[in-house]
């Protein structure tokens, strides 16, 4: 495991997957990710999502008239990452690049790159992308941390920043495929969405959030709060272990979407795959704010 820290917080990183799996507060020791160490509700805490983003239909996608097997949320969140440049204590950047076994899944020479800032108020993170290939890319890329919960679930509500009225969320079904639908979400309250287990029994739910600047899991009595920040990410999804009150809730930036029902769907036509071109690279980032 790798370790930043400060005044404020120490983060454990694991380099397989580059997954941050501890932020601990240094004054009181909460951990803002979940703590399941038995694995009852979930085995991961805060993986990185790439190239594809939720199931593929039948575990796969076409790409210039060939089919490729893609397991669920890609293949970078169990493979290795490398440490490279110069690390401090409050910064790290690890890279994974292709291999022989990612090119029977993703016929294209990437790298991926992402490098955590530990900051007085939380945790930033950067993602860059890079097509080393002479031909466009198609990929998706996300976030899915899970953080902890220290009260039930329905003691909590998601503020969602200059998010357009009314709230947008895909339509799910079945489980975990989009329906092509996209549908004002009728549990909002404006922009903020009250929170409790029912309301995640049927799987995740999609929030189109083009104007979004960030989705905030909040304590109703304002006790604490943690904020994660959406600039570069068109889409943010929530999600909790289906039928076991779980003791933790998913706030995930995307960008990229899952399929939705059907065939094996084509990348370069996927709505919410990005696309680069050849020799270029893309940035995303954001920021966990930690109250």
């Amino acid at each position: 495991m790798l370790t930043l820290h400060n005044d404020y917080f120490t983060v454990t990183i694991n380099e397989l997957g580059a997954e941050v799996t501890q932020i601990t507060r240094q004054t009181d020791g909460r951990n803002y990710l979940l703590v399941d160490p038995e694995g009852h509700y979930w085995n991961r805490h805060a993986p990185i999502l790439f190239p594809a983003i939720g199931k593929s239909n039948a575990d796969r996608y076409t790409l210039d008239g060939q089919t490729y097997p893609m397991s669920q949320h890609g293949f970078a969140r169990d493979g290795a990452f490398t440490v490279v440049g110069e690390t401090t204590p409050t910064q790290i950047t690890l890279k994974q690049t292709a291999t022989a076994e990612t090119l029977v899944k993703f016929p294209f020479a990437y790298s991926l790159s992402v490098t955590y800032t530990l900051t007085a108020t939380g945790l930033t993170t950067d993602f860059t992308v890079a097509n080393h290939d002479q031909k466009l890319m198609p990929y998706a890329l996300g976030s899915h941390p899970a953080f902890q919960l220290y009260a039930p679930l329905s003691d909590y509500h998601l503020e969602l920043a200059d998010a357009d009225e009314p709230v947008q969320a895909y339509g799910i079904g079945p489980v975990p495929f989009r329906d092509g639908t996209l549908t004002p979400f009728a549990a909002a309250q404006g922009t903020q969405i009250p929170l409790n287990h029912a309301l995640l029994d049927s799987g995740l739910i999609i929030f189109d959030a083009p104007h979004t600047t960030a989705a905030t899991l909040a304590a109703n009595d304002g006790s604490h709060r943690v904020s994660v920040s959406l600039q570069d990410f068109p889409y943010v999804t929530i999600w909790s272990a289906e039928h076991k009150n779980a003791p933790f809730l998913c706030v995930e930036p995307f960008a990229g979407l899952p399929d939705q029902a059907g065939a094996p769907s084509d990348w370069r036509q996927k709505a919410g795959n990005n696309l680069l071109e050849p020799a270029a690279t893309q940035h995303f980032g954001y920021t966990m704010t930690l109250d």
